[in-house]
């Protein structure tokens, strides 16, 4: 059997956190380790606390629409037709004032030029998957497709021309990482992605699909493959890695149809003798 020679097939970046991404053929790493405009602006209460799919499933029912260029944001109800557009700098006020009438509390945009709005963003400026292995888990679910699918697991990198979770070889066991190289462009992978609840619901309507962990558990342990590290951790609801981008790769473009080369293991630490 030939080796198979994974490319990455798709860039998706999430300007406001837990809201739509937005797909693009190249993408610049930032100054803060993930992609420009990725997670650069977040909704918040008045206290600082996140608005996001985990605590909040309101999130799933709006819809959002992004011109980078123009720093231009559009807005609508998953139920609705028409978009009511703001710019991202000019109308802030006008943008928290929408918001705060969705969600039935005062909110603030919050922006980080780095990104920094990540949920790890010091080992997880990026996350990676491949398309085979989205394929494989809608398969396990009536009437999920590979869209639906996609935005419930929301990676920023996808990798094409590989079998289902090929993407496990870049990572490898705590205190360790995976050296690879997509393009010019080197990123480690770190460790694999402990799921929480947002998978579980519908991305359009926070619906939640009864049983999905459970399921998505099972199968992922039975479709593993034999050279997984994955049995090194807790369980087996991970899908996704987690990958950090060294200092030395800001500036860098990344762009799609770009070869993924996997480089080795790079030891982080060295545990102490007991």
């Amino acid at each position: 059997m030939m080796e198979p020679k994974p490319v990455l097939s798709r860039i998706t970046i999430y300007p406001i956190k837990s809201l739509d991404g937005i797909d693009l053929e190249k993408a610049e790493i930032s100054d803060g380790g993930c992609l420009l405009h990725d997670r650069e602006f977040a909704i918040s209460d008045e206290k600082g606390n996140f608005i996001v799919g985990k605590t909040n499933p309101l999130v799933h029912k709006i819809r959002t629409s992004f011109d980078l260029e123009n720093e231009t944001v559009s807005f609508r109800l998953q139920d609705e037709e028409t978009w009511n557009q703001f710019h991202l700098q000019k109308e802030k006020s006008k943008i928290q004032s929408y918001l705060s009438h969705y969600f039935g509390v005062h909110v603030v945009l919050n922006q980080n030029k780095t990104g920094r709005f990540m949920d790890i963003p010091d080992i997880a400026g990026v996350t990676v998957l491949s398309t085979a292995s989205l394929e494989s888990v809608s398969e396990w679910y009536e009437n999920i497709k590979l869209t639906e699918t996609r935005k419930r697991f929301r990676a920023t990198l996808e990798i094409g021309d590989v079998p289902a979770f090929w993407e496990d070889r870049l990572f490898s066991t705590e205190g360790s990482g995976i050296e690879f190289k997509v393009g010019d462009v080197t990123i480690i992978g770190m460790s694999p992605r402990e799921r929480c609840v947002v998978p579980t619901r519908n991305p359009e309507t926070g619906i939640i699909t009864y049983g999905f962990a459970k399921s998505f558990t099972k199968y992922r342990n039975t479709s593993l493959p034999q050279w997984s590290t994955l049995n090194n951790y807790r369980h087996h609801y991970y899908l996704t890695v987690n990958c950090y981008i060294p200092e030395t790769e800001t500036g860098k473009l990344i762009e799609t149809g770009s070869a993924v080369e996997i480089i080795g293991e790079r030891n982080f630490y060295v545990p102490s003798e007991m």
